[in-house]
């Protein structure tokens, strides 16, 4: 792989930007609306909380996992909690970590917005086949993955 993309690939790495921050902004106007006004919640809470729901219950192990600064987290997880939808608990192993877990109510707004979410992206997926979504899966699967960029190469 050479450090420089030739002119072709510009283009397309700059038409691929293109198209993610579309799609992104597009999503992100539909959603967030509707989740505030139905739910009164946004994406970053649902994140957090099916996260925490499927066994990061850790803050350090989900500021890695989402790639999200500790003291961000803390602000986030402060949020979570005061609203009822977690709860914050001394691990029984080792009394020097909290361990999160989600409320009835949490999983409640799991499942609510779950709902509203799935039937908005749904519809926009559904403008693809099966194979279409596997295939777009699999490349965003592989976009996301930890290998490091060759050398001579930038991120």
């Amino acid at each position: 792989m050479s450090a420089s993309p030739t002119a072709h690939d510009a283009e397309e790495i700059s038409r691929f930007l293109g198209v993610l921050w579309r799609f992104n902004r597009a999503l992100a106007q539909e959603v967030e609306p509707r989740l505030h006004r139905e739910l009164d919640t946004d994406p970053r809470s649902f994140i957090l909380l099916k996260s925490i729901h499927k066994g990061l219950q850790y803050p350090k192990l989900l500021a890695q996992e989402l790639r999200i600064p500790s003291t961000l987290i803390s602000r986030y997880l402060d949020d979570l909690c005061k609203r009822g939808l977690i709860e914050r608990h001394i691990d029984e192993r080792d009394s020097r970590r909290t361990r999160l877990t989600v409320t009835d109510k949490g999983v409640a707004l799991i499942h609510d917005t779950e709902a509203v979410v799935h039937t908005l992206v749904g519809h926009r997926l559904a403008r693809l086949d099966a194979e279409q979504l596997r295939t777009l899966n699999d490349a965003m699967n592989a976009l996301t993955d930890e290998t490091p960029c060759p050398e001579g190469t930038t991120a």
